[in-house]
């Protein structure tokens, strides 16, 4: 009976991360982190001693430690996965601002129109990216 909040918790953490898959929520490679938490709980459920084992052979005193340590590293590496995304997606933005106001400027200079109607989700965008960089320097 104590091994089924976890087993639960398996089901739920999979069966979330496939809708959010399936309605392009959320990428695969960010699902790879959920999908490893799941198997470790499946493992550890299926064979309880296993856990106690596997803490002693690493040199844990106590198999929470050991539950802390993997937790606090698997942690780290989703920090570290989530800020090399937020680094390539911030240079993708400039970069993307940047054509902008390329075209922008070739428009202008085709058409002598001062200004280019943009929609509100490119004029956000800019705005956005101009402000970002104004702060960063």
């Amino acid at each position: 009976m104590s091994y089924v909040f976890p087993l639960l918790f398996v089901a739920a953490t999979i069966t979330t991360m496939v809708l959010l898959m399936r309605r392009r929520v959320m990428k695969e490679r960010f699902t790879v982190w959920w999908a490893i938490l799941s198997v470790g709980v499946v493992v550890f459920v299926v064979f309880p001693a296993l856990l106690p084992f596997v803490a002693e052979h690493l040199g844990f005193q106590t198999p929470s430690n050991f539950v802390f340590f993997v937790s606090s590293l698997m942690l780290l590496l989703m920090s570290v996965q989530f800020s090399v995304e937020i680094s390539r997606l911030e240079e993708k933005t400039r970069t993307l601002a940047e054509q902008l106001g390329i075209l922008r400027t070739q428009t202008e200079q085709r058409s002598g129109i001062a200004t280019v109607a943009l929609t509100p989700e490119a004029t956000q965008l800019v705005d956005t990216h101009v402000e970002s960089t104004d702060v960063d320097g």
